[in-house]
């Protein structure tokens, strides 16, 4: 199982602990600000200043522990970095649409989207393009 955590302040121990079946409802209370109640405890959703990989609960690295070079080629070498940075693209992309598409409900069920499983399909495209021009505004 991946984990992650959500960053809340600038000190080293500022953030709470999720797992990735939790990673759409952090997504969705750091997006829109709403507040959230998670496995590590709550949090504002206005304090949310990140959501990030958490290598060392995944790894099973301890917690604190300063990763060095070794620690990196490892995370490389095994594409865990890689994954986990695409799961928090793939599920923030997700998060958006079901937005904007009046599907909020279905936020941290994590269900399957038909439209978001296929790059390929002209409906990802053009609802993914839609939502990267309402951000910039």
């Amino acid at each position: 199982m991946k984990h992650f955590k959500i960053i809340r302040g600038y000190n080293a121990e500022d953030y709470i602990e999720i797992d990735e079946t939790e990673l759409e409802k952090a997504y969705a209370s750091f997006l829109f600000k709403k507040d959230g109640v998670y496995s590590g405890g709550a949090v504002r959703g206005s304090e949310i200043i990140a959501i990030q990989p958490d290598y060392h609960k995944t790894m099973g690295w301890n917690r604190g522990y300063k990763l060095g070079e070794d620690d990196f080629a490892e995370l490389s070498n095994t594409g865990i970095d890689k994954n986990m940075k695409l799961m928090l693209s793939n599920t923030k992309s997700k998060v958006e649409y079901l937005f904007h598409s009046g599907q909020e409900n279905l936020i941290g069920k994590n269900v399957s989207i038909p439209e978001l499983d296929s790059p390929k399909n002209s409906v990802f495209r053009e609802i993914t393009e839609k939502i990267a021009k309402g951000f910039q505004a």
